[in-house]
């Protein structure tokens, strides 16, 4: 192993790692003559007992005995991996302080995330799979409800984004439950007296004029620049009201 070599996983770190970084914090720890009583003298003391602490529970780590067991039982080498992860990272975070002095390693004196490859891709599974759940949910969300402005510790009415049954990429922004005025990107408007659909936006676009609405702003940003054409549809001249957004 050259000193170079960029450190990845717990299972790359060495008790050559340990003896090398506990080396270099010691020599920049011992070398200012600090004046005794001040807070310097005392976080550099402080920290010349820390270093020692942390390296020495590593090194017991690395000891022959410890290291067998691991080998034969994964439990073991779990609470092994764990107990180095965690010992090393927290003396990575202090070794970052001197990161720009002459003799600091970048490539390996740094903080680790993985055990190994293998837990590096299980997590990256994990990841995947949850971002396909979470967009699989959005999908089938219909309706959002977003509190009012605040008076005093109560938020007066609320605003709604809804869905149209018939477009899920339309979206409109509805002032109240009762879903009586729609936002059209410049004012208010009642749909029964316009005779034109609210469902104007695309969902963020709906959703950001919503919640700057509940943040107390009387008038939305207009919809020039945000890519949301009228998309505007006739009702039947027979309809009183536009009909509350079913939810799916």
């Amino acid at each position: 192993m050259t000193a170079t070599e960029p450190l990845r996983y717990v299972v790359d770190i060495t008790q050559d790692d340990v003896d090398a970084l506990t080396g270099f914090l010691m020599d920049v720890l011992n070398g200012p003559s600090l004046q005794v009583g001040t807070e310097e003298y005392r976080t550099n003391a402080a920290l010349r007992t820390l270093v020692p602490g942390f390296a020495g529970s590593l090194s017991y780590e690395f000891g022959d005995k410890i290291v067998a067991e691991a080998q034969q039982d994964d439990r073991k080498r779990l609470r092994r991996l764990l107990n180095i992860r965690g010992t090393w990272n927290l003396l990575a975070v202090v070794a970052a302080c001197w990161a720009d002095v002459d003799g600091f390693v970048t490539e390996r004196w740094h903080a680790v995330r993985f055990h190994d490859a293998e837990d590096e891709e299980g997590f990256r599974r994990w990841e995947e799979k949850e971002q396909a759940s979470t967009a699989e949910s959005v999908a089938f969300v219909s309706e959002y409800r977003i509190p009012g402005p605040r008076r005093g510790a109560q938020a007066v009415g609320e605003y709604v984004v809804a869905r149209d049954p018939e477009n899920d990429d339309r979206w409109a922004v509805f002032e109240g439950a009762a879903q009586a005025r729609h936002w059209d990107g410049s004012a208010w408007q009642h749909a029964r007296f316009t005779g034109t659909s609210p469902y104007l936006f695309s969902r963020t676009t709906a959703l950001a004029m919503a919640r700057q609405h509940a943040a107390g702003g009387r008038e939305a940003p207009a919809r020039r620049g945000t890519g949301d054409g009228p998309a505007r549809r006739r009702l039947p001249a027979t309809s009183s009201s536009w009909p509350a957004t079913r939810r799916r």
